[in-house]
């Protein structure tokens, strides 16, 4: 703990550091982004596979071919925001989770400077709270936030309601975890 006199003769970038040294790990999320599909139990979910594998198939198909989407215009929106080089974009993956041949859990992986760069953080500059903090002491603001994963996901979030939907009504989609907060 820091007396009141000694945080008034510190320079703002030390409190902040001090203050989130403990909590840098947790703040900066290495994902998974994903989506969830859930159900209130495994019964339903077991039931349609076995009474209609042919259909569950389809709704797998339905789901990679809407993640290959997502995964196509993301290049695109990482372009759209002048974020160079390539890592970022060739690193971009889909994964799937199945339980009882179904896909009930879908989401995307990347580099991990993709979080960095959404958030605009990075050598330097930190989160505190939901703002951008400056640490170095060098003059200028230069990092911005470009935020190229969420929109694009946000916009092909209700194709994937569509889909869902027509599948099965006793499902609900969680995607608290899919954007980077």
């Amino acid at each position: 703990m820091v007396s009141l006199s000694k945080i008034s003769n510190m320079g703002l970038w030390k409190k902040v550091l001090e203050q989130s040294s403990d909590h840098r790990r947790t703040r900066i999320s290495n994902g998974p982004f994903d989506v969830s599909i859930e159900e209130m139990g495994k019964t339903q979910r077991w039931e349609r596979t076995q009474w209609a594998p042919e259909a569950a198939e389809e709704f797998n198909q339905k789901l990679m071919v809407w993640g290959a989407k997502v995964n196509a215009a993301m290049p695109g929106s990482i372009a759209a925001h002048g974020i160079g080089g390539s890592r970022l974009a060739r690193s971009i993956r889909n994964t799937y989770y199945y339980e009882f041949g179904e896909i009930y859990r879908l989401g995307f992986s990347f580099a991990r400077e993709g979080i960095f760069i959404h958030k605009g953080v990075g050598r330097g500059y930190v989160m505190s709270g939901d703002i951008v903090v400056k640490l170095s002491k060098s003059l200028g603001f230069n990092r911005r936030p470009k935020p190229w994963f969420n929109p694009v996901v946000q916009s092909y979030m209700a194709e994937l309601e569509d889909i869902i939907l027509s599948y099965t009504h006793t499902a609900v989609i969680n995607s608290t975890r899919i954007y980077i907060r």
